[in-house]
């Protein structure tokens, strides 16, 4: 799967900010305010894609998220990896 560098960073912030945990959600506007005003709204279409794509579950009745197991396994690939500053 080819994520984005902003889906990426959005996994990033799901890991730090719920220290792992599968169980907690995080309210979309908690998740948005972590970015500038004008990528806000990207985020939020992006926290719908990947909930789409399986890395991320929407609560049934509330606008938050919650990472999920493959959501969380990329997350810490994507931490482990760190970020490619050269093509190599």
């Amino acid at each position: 799967m080819k994520l984005t560098e902003l889906e990426k960073t959005i996994l990033l912030v799901f890991l730090v900010f719920t220290k792992g945990s599968v169980d907690k959600y995080l309210q979309e506007d908690f998740i948005a305010s972590k970015f500038t005003k004008r990528q806000r709204p990207i985020v939020r279409s992006y926290l719908r894609r990947l909930s789409r794509d399986g890395l991320l579950e929407k609560h049934p009745t509330e606008a938050s998220y919650k990472l999920v197991k493959l959501g969380l396994k990329h997350a810490s690939k994507i931490l482990h990896e760190g970020t490619k500053l050269w093509k190599m």
